[in-house]
């Protein structure tokens, strides 16, 4: 145990991270006192970057309950039992050297192993996911209070014991369902963890050989070939990634073997960050500040690409890395060049994530993952100007109700309906009765120019429903969506986008983009919720048609510098191709011709016209600057 404490903090150097902390990270560390004063009487408020389940209400247990539930929710119960929150404590005690942080930080834990005695895999306080996640919390607690010499023998021993008992429940009540499920990752990795550190203090070889095993699996079934985690939540792919994240900091030789995986799953982190520094709601998730985990990731993955534009390490990676983390850092943000324009296409899981100058772009289109996935199919997100306009509607909570049910149905997301109907037959906070299958997701670009097409297909009507969007991006001032439905007899479609509550839509403008449509928008009201247990208002634009068997209809989003003016499009012989839709797009610093060809041409000529321009292809941009073709599809 010595040994391996040793080694870990031997680059460390608490007074250098003490002296970083004060002067570098003084506002960051004034949240921090925050939290700490609150626990210090027993008040909770959940509100750390990563929380999986915030609460931003405050609560006091005057006598400390750990069964307490509030608002009928037992989330709270299980963020109260994992003890992440007690890390602070030693943030706290580092920085000021107070011994109430440390004496209060061995009464909450010990006040637990003293009161939940009685270990049952649905119980608020023991669940084996917040067991697995407790047990790591502890872990972490232990090295410090060792290495600082704040730990007694008597307290060690106590300690481990309930870790030994922790482990030993863990190990009963795994299931085979958790080799698919963060569940499984967030008890392995502890137990490793654990075992690396304590294999002198508990009897734990089987288990850790079960986990090793174990890990290395859920790996390979749950992280996809592009470095998605299959639940399609942003949330949960973090929570995986952050579990074998700390893993390989605490336990440098196993970066070899998983140091290719965290590399794929840190950079889809990053990719799904937007221009706003925050995630995006995907799934049953938050918007999440990522600068801490993503610059925390560079250091140890000695990848600049991945750092943050903050100037500094925040204190989560300080504590993970100390001195040597923060004079890496420094390295690394000297050596970094900033992408203005990037782009990725996860094929496995249909996400795809464009970043512009101070614009981002986020489609999905893809399998259904566990629980946690909503019915998303063809939505998007767009940020412009680093200002939300178009966004995910988050998940609010896991309880069994209405708003929950919203939030994760296509009612609530910027896509479009068929007579009103979802595609999906949302039946409970974890269920669907039916949920539209995704037929296809394609993504290609060239320079500053994007285009997207996805599919799916909907069993929700009298006959099947296809719905096929298609959007293409010209760099950071114009997005064109094209969608076309296909369903047997006469019906009604509808195209919503879901707004930022801090988007202002008038006169036909969201923010600085001109809205152009054949169909005028109308506004409805619509929620939102950007954190677990918050709900914001907000408000939607939805447009309503009739059509007859098939529709295709476009919506255009541009800046009010650019000017867009609608083509006709024709055959080489002269015939009008009536469902072909051509653009002409105007500013200062670019004149091009956007030419669309959703449907295959089977009868007349192949060639394509418009303003004297020949093409043949589905998506294709003239530069009439250059007389330049870019051929997308």
């Amino acid at each position: 145990m010595e040994v391996e404490i040793k080694k870990y903090f031997a680059t460390f150097d608490k007074e250098y991270c003490r002296t970083y902390i004060q002067t570098v990270c003084a506002d960051e560390y004034k949240q921090v006192k925050r939290r700490i004063d609150r626990l210090l009487d027993n008040r909770f408020i959940f509100d750390r970057t990563w929380d999986m389940e915030p609460c931003l209400v405050e609560h006091q247990l005057i006598n400390m309950d750990w069964t307490t539930v509030y608002h009928d929710d037992p989330e709270w119960a299980y963020m109260l039992n994992r003890h992440e929150y007690l890390l602070d404590f030693l943030v706290g005690y580092l920085v000021e050297e107070n011994p109430l942080y440390i004496e209060k930080l061995k009464w909450y834990i010990f006040h637990w192993i003293n009161h939940v005695t009685d270990f049952f895999p649905n119980s608020v306080t023991t669940r084996t996911l917040d067991t697995g996640i407790r047990c790591f919390s502890w872990l972490k607690i232990i090295l410090f209070l060792t290495e600082w010499k704040l730990l007694d023998e008597r307290e060690l021993t106590i300690l481990c014991q309930s870790l030994q008992k922790q482990i030993d429940f863990l190990m009963t009540y795994y299931r085979e369902k958790y080799t698919l499920s963060n569940w499984g990752v967030l008890q392995t990795t502890a137990i490793i963890a654990c075992y690396h550190f304590l294999a002198d203090k508990l009897e734990i070889d089987d288990a850790y050989l079960f986990a090793i095993k174990e890990l290395e699996k859920q790996l390979c079934t749950q992280v996809l070939e592009d470095g998605t985690q299959f639940e399609q939540s942003i949330l949960y792919h973090v929570e995986v990634y952050k579990a074998i994240f700390e893993l390989v900091v605490l336990v440098p030789e196993m970066k070899e073997s998983i140091a290719a995986i965290l590399s794929k799953m840190a950079h889809y982190i990053r990719m799904m960050t937007t221009s706003s520094g925050k995630t995006v709601a995907f799934g049953d998730s938050d918007e999440h500040d990522t600068a801490d985990l993503l610059n925390a990731s560079a250091i140890l993955l000695e990848d600049s690409q991945l750092l943050d534009n903050h100037a500094h390490l925040e204190i989560y990676g300080v504590m993970l890395f100390g001195k040597k983390g923060i004079d890496l850092f420094k390295i690394l943000k000297e050596n970094n060049v900033e992408n203005t324009r990037e782009s990725a296409f996860y094929k496995n899981s249909g996400h795809v994530c464009i970043k512009e100058q101070d614009s981002y772009l986020f489609f999905k289109n893809g399998p259904i993952g566990s629980a946690h996935s909503h019915s998303d199919q063809n939505s998007f997100c767009l940020y412009v100007d680093n200002c939300p306009i178009f966004v995910d509607s988050g998940r609010y909570t896991y309880k069994e109700e209405e708003r929950r049910y919203d939030l994760k149905s296509a009612y609530s997301h910027s896509t479009c309906l068929v007579d009103g109907i979802s595609p999906d037959n949302v039946v409970g906070s974890w269920e669907y009765d039916d949920y539209p299958q995704t037929l296809y997701c394609d993504y290609r670009h060239e320079e500053a120019y994007h285009y997207i097409e996805g599919a799916y297909l909907s069993h929700r009507h009298h006959h099947l429903c296809v719905h096929k969007r298609h959007i293409v991006g010209i760099g950071n001032s114009a997005w064109f969506v094209i969608d076309e439905v296909i369903c047997e007899g006469e019906h009604g479609l509808s195209t919503q986008f879901i707004l930022d509550d801090t988007a202002v839509f008038q006169h036909n403008t969201v923010n600085t983009l001109n809205i152009m449509s054949k169909v005028p928008f109308t506004v409805e009201p619509a929620i939102i919720s950007k954190q677990y247990n918050t709900i914001v208002d907000t408000k939607k634009l939805v447009k309503h048609q009739p059509f007859t068997n098939q529709i295709i209809d476009y919506t255009l989003f541009a800046k009010d510098t650019v000017s867009i003016r609608k083509k006709d499009v024709y055959q080489s012989d002269g015939t009008l191709l009536e469902n072909g839709l051509a653009f002409e797009i105007k500013d200062n610093n670019k004149h091009l011709l956007l030419i669309l060809v959703v449907e295959e041409i089977y009868k007349g000529e192949k060639l394509i016209v418009v303003d004297d321009v020949k093409v043949k292809g589905k998506c294709s941009i003239y530069d009439k600057k250059t007389n330049k073709l870019h051929r997308l599809k």
